[in-house]
């Protein structure tokens, strides 16, 4: 049991001793008065990074919102920036890098409504200059951190999917009601990994509620593969996707940019028709080494069989013209297990099939394209952070701050990869809670500022690599 430490003063010889307790709560109190403290010290070696790559200097020229609000540009952003990597969900959040001790580390911190205000002076114009920049930051902490981008020049993944948001207040722009009966607001990311580097968001655009999860989808997944070239994925770029995706314009996009495609096919009678060709003796056993959830099902899956066949998409001159597309079927089956009293008298299937073009072979393939839930973990991440919800009532307010908190997340990701290799995979929250919601003080001697952090913190040599890197510099 944890309880309060109680001081008691005991007499032994000459000397008067303290004693700690922890047998018997003390009376405690609370005052805040101390101006030297503050509670993320992790801030330092973040924003030091982004001196590091110009992000002000490159946020000032190109974004102008030529309006008064939009004065200061870069300060506004990087406050909202640093309150997202503290753990700000809200504007009124942003206020939380505001207390004792910061404005003695950091200048140009703008307060909460300032930082409204300036995000509801964006139009749609605006906030592609923004993502201009975010894009051209991306591009230059892969040059400051490889280890960011590791093995991408040799295999990468851009995985592409939509997540529905739910909004509250009927006065936000842009809501609407969406497949799940929700009210909501709809924002579809482009990810980059490898087998060896975890994913880094390359862009990301906010759509009405109710739009369909392809819209977009062709012109976002061109300025992707451009943008991962140029971050560094010279080899083989495969693009995967669920059966939203599984279109012809999308995948003849895919493929004049001179990348491979891993998308789940739609259930129809064409993929049906493949899947009942194939000979029974075709089908290979599978097992998986964690189990995996089907959401579909319920059930907890720890084994299945593949088989893979051929099949021509997007045959229809009408809806497709020019744009067949003859590549592999993968299909992965697995059981579906009702015990009962009776028992099983046949064994029933699920299907799930994969449209591909690369060249793996079959096991390689599939387990490949199992890879693209990790694009989940980076909703996961982004819920956690700055995404709990949207802030603004206005649509081109929350496209800004969807973009900024893009960039917090790149900018974690590269810190993480700066810091160990536990770190450059860890989750956003556990960077957060290991480095940067780290409590110090300041002290000042010599006309240098000391942090001082808790004694037996757990992860100081994690926070020191990450300072030193940072600051190798100075």
């Amino acid at each position: 049991m944890i309880v309060l430490a109680k001081e008691t003063k005991i007499r032994e010889r000459e000397g008067i001793y303290w004693m700690r307790s922890s047998h018997t709560a003390s009376a405690v109190s609370v005052s805040f008065d101390e101006a030297n403290l503050v509670s993320c010290a992790g801030l330092v070696p973040l924003l030091r990074l982004t001196e590091t790559i110009g992000l002000a200097e490159l946020i000032t020229d190109r974004v102008d919102l030529g309006i008064p609000a939009g004065a200061n540009t870069a300060a506004k952003a990087l406050s909202i920036v640093a309150g997202m990597a503290a753990g700000a969900d809200s504007i009124d959040d942003l206020d939380l890098i505001r207390h004792s001790g910061t404005s003695r580390l950091f200048t140009g911190i703008r307060a909460p409504s300032t930082c409204g205000t300036w995000l509801r002076g964006f139009t749609h114009g605006h906030t592609r200059q923004l993502a201009s920049a975010t894009a051209e930051a991306l591009l230059r902490l892969t040059t400051r951190v490889p280890r960011l981008v590791a093995g991408t020049d040799g295999l990468a993944f851009l995985d592409i999917d939509a997540k529905i948001k739910e909004i509250y207040g009927h006065r936000k722009h842009g809501g609407g009601y969406a497949y799940t009966h929700v009210y909501s607001l709809n924002h579809l990311i482009a990810t980059l990994s490898s087998p060896i580097s975890p994913p880094v968001i390359l862009t990301a655009g906010l759509r009405k509620g109710n739009t369909d999860s392809r819209h977009g989808a062709v012109a976002m997944l061109r300025e992707a593969i451009t943008l991962a070239r140029r971050a560094g994925a010279t080899g083989m770029i495969v693009v995967r996707a669920d059966s939203a995706f599984f279109t012809g314009p999308i995948i003849t996009a895919i493929r004049d940019a001179g990348a491979y495609f891993s998308i789940t096919a739609q259930k129809n009678a064409a993929t049906q028709t493949a899947i009942n060709a194939i000979a029974e003796h075709d089908w290979q056993p599978i097992a998986y080494q964690r189990p995996i959830f089907d959401p579909a099902t319920g059930e907890w899956l720890t084994h299945g069989e593949i088989a893979e066949t051929t099949l021509t998409a997007f045959t229809n001159p009408t809806y497709n013209p020019g744009r067949a597309v003859t590549a592999r079927l993968l299909i992965r089956r697995t059981p579906h297990l009702v015990p009962d009293e009776q028992g099983e008298l046949f064994r029933v299937w699920y299907y799930h099939a994969v449209f591909t073009d690369t060249r793996f072979p079959l096991r390689t393939a599939d387990e490949h394209h199992r890879g693209h839930a990790i694009i989940e973990q980076v909703f996961a991440d982004l819920n956690d952070s700055a995404l709990a919800h949207y802030p603004s009532g206005r649509f081109a307010a929350n496209q800004a701050w969807l973009t900024l908190a893009v960039l917090t997340h790149n900018l974690l990701r590269a810190a993480g990869a700066l810091t160990s290799v536990f770190h450059a995979k860890a989750r956003t929250g556990t960077l957060r809670r290991q480095l940067i919601t780290v409590p110090a003080r300041i002290t000042r001697s010599a006309r240098r500022i000391t942090l001082r952090l808790p004694a037996g913190w757990p992860w100081q040599a994690a926070y020191q690599g990450l300072f030193a890197a940072t600051h190798r510099s100075a």
